[in-house]
């Protein structure tokens, strides 16, 4: 009798499993036996996109890199004679003029120096007035027959030694007075001075290393920066063509009212970059370009008439090179192989395969394969997320 219900239940388990595989069957049977076109496999939907026109206009090339921000002039101001400082007669960060009065010593010592070569002058002249008094005198002894000729030679001797004596008097006395003009400190430049770097009160020397104070000129003022040496040919031909515009951006890479010219393109390429050194001059009025900033400048090479720019946004990259996405009239993908020129901001110049008026999808197109059918969101409008 347990043998029987044994075999009942094995059955009815058996019975159970065959009609669950048998209901799966037949679902998997109806799935795959759709239709392909239906509307489960998507394929003729149309893919929503965004369009740009392609637009001719006069462009600028520019060429555009890092650069330096650098100071034509930089002074560090020491004391040409060694004395104790006196005064400090500027204010740290000041903007001081060519001439104006930095530093004061203790002109003292030099006041007393400069009597005192005085008053050898004074003497030696004195001495001078007297010896060719005496030489008159043995002239005219001589034509009476009354003196020597070498009491006269004598005196003329005196006479040529106490000039020279008066010469070299007279020459210590302008060092003196140099000397003691050198412990007014002037400016040597037109600039923005730094930190003070000694104290009143100290001794300075004119061997001291560190000096006094730094003084930088910030107008005008220069930008270094390099270029490829593939731009070089470029440089060139804009540089015979006049003086090169540049300008510096801004953080928002909009050009800054700071613009300027090329000044420089060195003589030699450096081998290790395979760039060229140029500088750049700018005014710099308002002061917004400091020595050390890091800015990125653009250089306006030429004028490219007539050119026809598309959304960058638009260029794809493909096996047989760039290429944009173009709709047809009965909207459809249709990829166009492009040849690409510069890039200049967001728009691309194009160089043949597209023409001006023609559409390019902007948003959108990493969806499409060519020939597929599209739904034109809008044309020339601000990017907007898409469904």
């Amino acid at each position: 009798m347990r043998a029987w219900r044994r075999i009942l239940g094995l059955l009815i388990v058996v019975g159970v499993v065959f009609g669950y595989m048998k209901l799966r069957g037949k679902k998997g049977a109806t799935a795959s036996d759709a239709p392909a076109g239906s509307s489960s496999a998507g394929a003729n939907r149309p893919v929503p996109v965004v369009l740009g026109a392609a637009e001719s206009k006069d462009t600028p090339i520019y060429l555009q890199g890092l650069g330096t921000v650098t100071a034509f002039y930089t002074v560090t101001v020491k004391s040409q004679v060694d004395g104790r400082l006196d005064r400090v007669l500027f204010k740290e960060g000041q903007v001081v003029s060519r001439g104006d009065v930095l530093v004061k010593l203790d002109p003292l010592p030099f006041e007393a120096q400069l009597r005192v070569n005085q008053a050898q002058l004074a003497k030696d002249i004195a001495s001078l007035d007297n010896a060719k008094v005496d030489l008159q005198r043995y002239e005219e002894l001589l034509k009476a027959d009354s003196t020597s000729t070498q009491v006269r030679d004598t005196a003329r001797s005196l006479v040529a030694e106490l000039t020279a004596a008066v010469a070299n008097d007279a020459a210590q006395v302008d060092l003196a007075r140099l000397s003691l003009s050198y412990t007014t400190i002037r400016a040597p430049i037109t600039g923005r001075v730094g930190a003070r770097l000694i104290d009143a009160g100290n001794i300075v020397h004119t061997a001291d290393a560190n000096g006094l104070v730094v003084i930088t000129q910030l107008s005008p003022i220069a930008v270094s920066f390099a270029v490829p040496q593939e731009r070089l040919k470029d440089l060139r031909a804009a540089q015979a063509h006049g003086s090169i515009p540049v300008t510096v951006l801004n953080d928002a890479g909009v050009p800054s009212e700071n613009a300027g010219e090329v000044i420089l393109i060195d003589n030699q390429i450096d081998t290790t970059t395979g760039t060229i050194h140029c500088k750049a001059q700018f005014s710099n009025a308002s002061d917004t370009l400091w020595p050390g900033q890091f800015v990125t400048v653009r250089v306006a090479l030429k004028n490219l008439p007539d050119a026809i720019l598309i959304p960058t946004i638009a260029v794809q990259n493909g096996s047989e090179g760039p290429y944009v996405y173009v709709v047809t009239p009965d909207n459809r993908a249709q990829a166009r192989v492009v040849h690409i020129g510069s890039v200049e901001g967001d728009q691309t110049i194009v160089g043949s395969g597209l023409s001006a008026g023609e559409t390019a999808v902007t948003e959108g197109q990493f969806r499409l394969q060519p020939n597929a059918l599209v739904h034109i969101i809008s044309v020339d409008s601000p990017r907007a997320s898409l469904p």
